[in-house]
Parts: C-alpha cells; sequence; structure tokens
C-alpha cells in the first residue's frame, strides 16, 4: 500500500501544546496540481491500493477539497480514504458524505489530557466542545480514535479507560517523537504508565479488548519473530509521500529544508545495528533522528521498555486460550 497524505495546510482551530505548525496559516494547496501527483503515483503503481490522507493542520477547515478529491478518486477501484481530526467542525451534512464515501475518521482526542495538551487558541479548555460534539461525533461509520502521549502523561491506564468510556473506543495512543521533548525523568514516568497498563491487561486479558498501543508493539514483534520481516523506519519517500504546499515530497515534515536529502543516511542508522530491539522497532520520526543526528536517546529509553514489557506479557500469557488466539489472528490473518 501507498501512502499519500494531502497537507491541505498547517492551519487548525486548536492550539495544541505539542504541534509547531502556523496554525493561523492562509495557506492552501491547488487541487489541480495534487491531481497531476496522483497521477504520477499511480502511474508508477497501477494496482497498488492507495491511501489518501487528508491532512492538515485541521483537514475540515478545507471541506471543499476534501469533496472535490473523493469525488475526483472514489472511482478507482485501489483507493481508499482517511482522515485525522479533532472532529469539531463536524455536522450531519458533513458525516453524511464521509459516511457515503467510506472515509476511515481517526478522531484526535487526548482524554483527560485533552485540556492539558490541545487548547483553544484563547487558551481555553477543549473537553467540553467534544461532550457538546459527541452525539455528530459518534454517527461516523468508521471511527477510531488516536491520542498523543506528551512529556508529563503518564497516566497511560486511566486515560485508556477514560476514553474508551466516554467514545466507547480503544484509543490509540501514541508518543510525541520530537527533539527536545522528553527528559529522562519524564520518560521514566511514561515507561512506569505502560507498565501498569500491560499489568492491567495480564490481569484481564479474557474480558478486556487489547489496547491498541500493546497491540502495535506486539505486531511489531511478531512481524519480526513469525515472519521475519523487518521495517527499519516510516517509509518517507518510498511507502509514504505527502503532497504538500502544491508539491510532492518524502513528508510533511521536509517541506520547509533540505534534509530529505540525508534520508538514504538514515533511514538505516549504525547507532541501531547494537540495539537489542533493532530488529521490530521502527526507530522514531525520520526527519527528527535526522534533526538529532541519530536516534534520540529518551525514545529509544521508552521504546525498549515497551517491548520488553510487551515480551513479558507474551511470556505470561503463553498458556492462555484467549491470548493464543490473538497471537495466531495476528501471525495467520494480518
Amino acid at each position: 500500500m501507498i501512502v499519500l497524505s494531502i497537507a491541505f495546510s498547517e492551519a487548525c482551530n486548536l492550539d495544541c501544546s505539542y504541534c509547531n505548525v502556523d496554525k493561523l496559516s492562509k495557506k492552501s494547496i491547488n487541487t489541480d496540481l495534487f491531481f497531476e501527483s496522483y497521477e504520477k503515483v499511480r502511474s508508477k503503481n497501477p494496482q497498488e491500493l492507495i491511501q489518501v490522507d487528508f491532512y492538515g493542520g485541521e483537514p475540515l477547515l478545507h471541506w471543499d477539497k476534501i469533496v472535490t478529491v473523493t469525488k475526483e478518486l472514489k472511482d478507482d477501484p485501489n483507493v481508499q480514504f482517511y482522515m485525522p481530526t479533532n472532529g469539531l467542525l463536524l455536522d450531519d451534512e458533513k458525516v453524511e458524505f464521509l459516511n457515503a464515501n467510506k472515509v476511515r475518521v481517526s478522531l484526535s482526542y487526548d482524554g483527560l489530557w485533552q485540556d492539558i495538551n490541545r487548547n483553544q487558541h484563547d487558551g481555553r479548555g477543549t473537553n467540553y466542545l467534544y461532550q457538546k460534539k459527541l452525539p455528530i461525533i459518534k454517527k461516523l461509520n468508521d471511527l477510531s480514535c488516536h491520542s498523543m502521549i506528551y512529556s508529563g502523561n503518564n497516566n497511560i491506564l486511566e486515560n485508556h479507560l477514560y476514553i474508551k468510556k466516554v467514545l466507547n473506543l480503544n484509543p490509540d495512543l501514541t508518543l510525541i517523537r520530537d527533539v527536545g521533548v522528553w527528559t529522562n525523568e519524564s520518560a521514566q514516568e511514561v515507561n512506569y504508565g505502560f507498565s501498569e497498563l500491560v499489568d492491567w491487561y495480564i490481569e484481564n486479558v479474557d474480558n478486556v479488548e487489547m489496547p491498541k498501543i500493546i497491540l502495535t508493539y506486539l505486531r511489531h514483534i511478531l512481524r519480526y519473530t513469525a515472519k521475519d520481516v523487518r521495517i527499519d523506519y516510516c517509509g518517507a519517500g518510498d511507502t509514504h509521500l505527502s503532497f504538500s504546499e502544491d508539491k510532492l515530497i518524502a513528508c510533511n515534515r521536509f517541506k520547509d529544508d533540505d534534509l530529505y536529502l540525508k534520508i538514504p543516511e538514515y533511514k538505516n542508522m549504525a547507532a541501531c545495528e547494537s540495539c537489542s530491539v533493532k530488529n521490530y522497532c521502527r526507530k522514531g520520526c525520520l526527519y527528527e533522528n535526522i534533526k538529532n543526528e541519530g536516534p534520540i536517546e529518551s525514545i529509544c529509553f521508552m521504546y525498549k521498555h515497551f517491548y520488553k514489557e510487551v515480551q513479558r506479557m507474551i511470556k505470561t500469557l503463553k498458556g492462555n486460550e484467549y491470548f493464543k488466539r490473538i497471537l495466531k489472528r495476528e501471525i495467520y490473518e494480518s
């Protein structure tokens, strides 16, 4: 699969603390130029599934262009659509269109951390806005949730359970992987929080869905140990492309400088070769690793702990019948 992201603009109706873009930008893309780029990608990959991701900033600020692109490409039998969004600009008409065109939507929602990380431009929180918008959000047919783990957000189990209760969704909790975000202390706190989540799952394996953050790292391990598949980086420039400011580039993170020239050098980092988790670790954000001139130590510290804890879970639950069915599904069906 080829992921082709459209970064309509960096403009956003929120002012999230971990998002360092121009949220008041007036720029936007030219859809005709995007279609030209799409055709180039399609001509090189005539039978490949292409996932078109609607990105921002906040993509719903560019609703007319989402409609234009969707209508133009929906008859391609090998295309699918995906959109991460804070969801606050949704209405019934938009939901009806997204459902009719089978657009997968991932809600950007941080749960208990929402009013810490995701504020309005005037500094007010946003959790109350989500409570008002939930009846419309829940009308989406194909809805998931992703939440960002930022420095200071270490009550992972508590937040997992909160989001599950509010949205009835298993949230995809993801580390912020930028340079300069994590100290050794804040990374250690996240590790404690992850261990608490793993312990909870081990104790409740027969009665609860596996948290997505645990499943993600389990899949990394199984792809190597069961299938001998090693993925060393995010795929920027190969399986992942971005259309940003009217040009096709490796990733939107690379749009303002020449760091993309160093992608070949950092796709396989020498510093990773002696690492105990090198065969299944995704190595974090390629752009941030290039900025850092190598792996980010605090990120590596957390990754190593996460994989170690998932391996502990596998060892502990290896005799559990329900867990064994999960392993078989991931090995033979995923």
